[in-house]
């Protein structure tokens, strides 16, 4: 039988751990172990996890970061596969189920990922849009369906697992995350060769470290892509590495990560190039848009200057960050505070 091991990485999240180790308990394809990565909680994470039992695994580490969390599960797993689930996210009861199918069906991919929903601190469902538009800015940058994007350069079929029928798209996916990243750790299911192929999460990436690892692993093997929500994604809790505080570092941490990714294959593609210039082009203009948020005003100049010696030029985006930017502070808290009143 396949096995797979399950890796939590955790921080201060007990409340919503017992939820999230019960859906992985719960799948109708039973994990082999179920590893929570303790990254030096105060809480009573250990507590819940003893009260789980086997196969739940409570590894306790000094306060690191997630990278170093993850890694540390992948060091200890001992299954086929490696899922990761975030400890305050949900799977649906047949995530691994399909997952296991689907590379089975495609065995020329060594993993793959789903699409998620959304849902608030409650467990309730948000309003529209749900899933990869909402989770992936790419999608809306570009005004693209999913399904459209992938299906320009990806296998489209239908594949039979745990009972139905699956839209999967597989194939490269190397040249597309350049457009931007559509991956994300708890939808993602990987054969443990390739994550030993492929090393670990960069333990210097607090934030963002994902979007670097993934382009990592599409450079090494081809992914499929299954168009349903089996994961449960909460938003809207404290201390969330995806809160706004964060967004400067988020967005540094992603144009680390496609400069790293062009030196992977060489030379690039000309889809890939183009998609790099493209996606490193938005990168510098959200750079610029989020110190703008936080009132670093020469630091978003600068994001501005660097997108237009990219070879693009000004917009009426990048020409509107820019003029703001030479705003006086006061003038531009009063800009933040008019438009925050304007989206109520």
């Amino acid at each position: 039988m396949t096995t797979v091991s399950v890796v939590i990485p955790t921080y201060n999240r007990a409340q919503w751990l017992r939820y999230a180790v019960c859906s992985a308990l719960q799948q109708s394809h039973r994990p082999l172990e179920i590893l929570v990565v303790d990254d030096g909680s105060t809480d009573d994470t250990k507590d819940v996890c003893a009260q789980l039992g086997m196969p739940v695994r409570h590894i306790l580490q000094a306060h690191a970061g997630a990278a170093v969390a993850r890694n540390r599960g992948l060091h200890e797993a001992t299954g086929d596969f490696v899922a990761f689930l975030d400890s305050d996210d949900l799977w649906e009861p047949k995530k691994l189920e399909v997952h296991l199918a689907v590379q089975r069906a495609v065995p020329q991919v060594g993993w793959s990922i789903s699409d998620c929903r959304f849902i608030d601190a409650e467990g309730r469902p948000l309003a529209p849009p749900q899933g990869f538009t909402r989770a992936y800015p790419v999608f809306r940058d570009l005004h693209v369906a999913p399904q459209r994007w992938f299906g320009r350069s990806m296998t489209h079929t239908t594949i039979q697992a745990a009972g139905a029928g699956r839209t999967v798209y597989w194939g490269d996916a190397f040249d597309l995350l350049f457009e931007g990243n559509f991956v994300t750790p708890q939808c993602t299911v990987l054969e443990r060769r390739l994550c030993e192929r492929v090393g670990d999460f960069d333990p210097a990436m607090w934030v963002a470290q994902d979007t670097e690892y993934f382009h990592r692993v599409a450079a090494a093997s081809p992914v499929a892509i299954i168009m349903e929500p089996l994961v449960q994604w909460r938003v809207g809790l404290e201390q969330h590495n995806t809160s706004p505080r964060n967004t400067v570092q988020l967005v540094r941490n992603a144009l680390t990560s496609v400069d790293r990714a062009a030196r992977l294959r060489a030379p690039l593609t000309t889809t890939a190039q183009r998609g790099y210039r493209r996606g490193r082009l938005r990168l510098l203009l959200r750079l610029a848009y989020a110190q703008l948020s936080v009132l670093e005003r020469d630091a978003a100049r600068q994001a501005v200057l660097a997108a237009w010696r990219s070879g693009e030029g000004p917009s009426p985006r990048s020409l509107a960050i820019f003029a703001a930017s030479l705003l006086p502070r006061g003038a531009l808290r009063a800009l933040h505070r008019l438009k925050r009143m304007l989206r109520r």
